[in-house]
């Protein structure tokens, strides 16, 4: 059960403490707004009767009997399902009877068995499947076409003078899954990205009729039949010496998974499925609210990944997160840096404020670049980094770029400043901040021992890193500071 999928679930619900009281409902979820239960009838406790004189809706916010809850429930297929932090958000009743309808809502949908809570230790690991994640692996699943002979095609490749042309070839692919492509650990947990590709259906029945195998494989459409072929990758964490742990600290401890898409990619990353598995060897699926939108459906860009694990592994990615986050605040400066990626205001004011914020907190918190250094010093820091190479790339003008940039920052910071500057458009403005954006990003990839060539390929290649580093081209472009009256 894919969490970027659409879902509707009947079944019967109660309170865990209730499960005598069941009252049909249906789950409806989807990953903008979360899970939303509609009740027919009511769960306990319900209002008093003097509040239910007419047929009326109430809001949760009029309600102080009923808090954030777990509820049970059963499927009509027969699975289990809970929901973790119910929030009842209305209700409909008539006077002098029971409730009629009753509303719920949810971050969090468990099915496949009943545990008491998001926080309860009952689960040994996660597999999640993040978006554009195989692309960071070079398990080649498919091989180049084989031009072949097929029993009963007479003139292979020969186009004959009734027009047919017949070409048969074989797609050699290695089906099945692979564990532990790439593996790596911090702490009490550890981390292994896995592969799966497309295979046919084992059972006596089919290795006794190959053509069965062929059957099973094949789609039949009106226009006609097709073969769907695909591979994957998901990512397993779980605890050491294989601890039990809770759905939310699991769900944590996907962050630097979720950093790592980013990065490698310059976009968000959305979480497509989410199973684990219980203490009791239950399979389960997850469905949360992240924030973070799946399409794992729609075209991946060309030339959109950054790095794969070529260039840097899973297990020295993770020992930097884990060098870069591991200080005071630094978790916080790593995930606004991270978090920016794929993010894009309204208002550019908004997004320079941010970035700003971001490099300071980098440098400060994750580089350890102490406290009292002025914004100006970080900035420089951060662009010294780069390579050399790089840095003749990007033609950065360093010492007009750090003028602007700690000028907008007081700028946006207060409101505007004492020594104004002539703005002439908001484009001035967003050369600033993404120019800010690109050097901080870079400062971070740097951090990750990401090959030279690769971090050049980046801002010439990748559609939207090359956008920014034309922005650092035109720091030059901007007025002087005796400029501004």
């Amino acid at each position: 059960m894919k969490t970027s999928d659409d879902h509707r679930l009947k079944g019967w619900f109660y309170f865990p403490e209730s499960p005598a009281n069941r009252v049909p409902g249906i789950i409806t979820w989807s990953q903008n707004s979360g899970a939303d239960l509609e009740l027919i009838g009511g769960l306990p406790p319900e209002p008093q009767k003097e509040q239910a004189n007419e047929w009326f809706q109430r809001s949760r916010e009029f309600e102080s009997d009923t808090l954030p809850s777990t509820i049970y429930g059963e499927l009509d297929s027969g699975k289990k399902v809970c929901i973790w932090g119910a929030e009842r958000r209305s209700y409909k009743a008539k006077m002098g009877s029971q409730i009629q309808e009753e509303f719920w809502h949810s971050s969090w949908v468990c099915v496949g068995a009943h545990v008491a809570s998001a926080d309860c230790r009952e689960f040994r690991s996660f597999r999640v499947a993040l978006d554009n994640l195989y692309y960071l692996t070079s398990d080649g699943r498919f091989g180049a076409p084989l031009w072949t002979q097929i029993e009963g095609v007479e003139h292979p490749g020969e186009k004959q003078e009734d027009g047919t042309y017949l070409c048969p070839f074989t797609l050699p692919v290695i089906g099945g899954y692979r564990a532990g492509w790439a593996t790596g650990s911090i702490a009490d947990t550890t981390y292994s990205i896995n592969t799966y590709a497309t295979r046919p259906w084992i059972s006596p029945a089919t290795e006794a009729d190959p053509a069965l195998k062929l059957s099973f494989m094949t789609n039949r459409r009106r226009r006609g039949a097709s073969i769907e072929l695909f591979a994957s990758a998901d990512a397993e964490v779980a605890l050491i010496d294989d601890l039990s742990s809770s759905a939310e600290e699991l769900l944590h401890r996907t962050s630097p998974l979720l950093g790592l898409m980013s990065l490698a990619t310059f976009n968000t990353s959305g979480v497509e499925s989410i199973k684990a598995q219980t203490v009791d060897g239950e399979e389960v699926s997850l469905l949360c609210y992240t924030g973070h939108q799946s399409e794992p459906d729609l075209y991946t860009e060309a030339g959109g990944t950054v790095f794969t694990f070529n260039d840097v592994s899973l297990g020295n990615f993770l020992e930097a997160w884990q060098r870069l986050t591991s200080g005071a605040q630094a978790q916080y400066a790593w995930n606004l840096v991270v978090g920016l990626i794929g993010h894009s205001p309204l208002m550019v004011e908004e997004h320079l404020s941010q970035v700003l914020a971001a490099a300071e907190g980098f440098d400060t918190w994750c580089l350890d670049g102490g406290k009292n250094t002025e914004l100006k010093n970080r900035l420089i820091r951060l662009h010294d980094k780069l390579p050399a190479e790089l840095k003749t790339q990007l033609q950065l003008d360093v010492e007009k770029w750090v003028d602007w940039a700690v000028w907008a920052r007081h700028h946006v910071a207060h409101g505007g400043t004492k020594k104004h500057r002539d703005i002439s458009n908001f484009y001035q403005l967003k050369i600033i901040s993404d120019s800010v954006h690109l050097i901080t990003y870079l400062a971070a990839l740097s951090e990750l021992r990401i090959p030279d060539e690769k971090l050049i390929q980046a801002i010439t290649r990748h559609p939207r890193l090359r956008v920014l580093a034309d922005r650092c081209a035109e720091i030059p472009k901007l007025p002087t500071a005796e400029d501004g009256p």
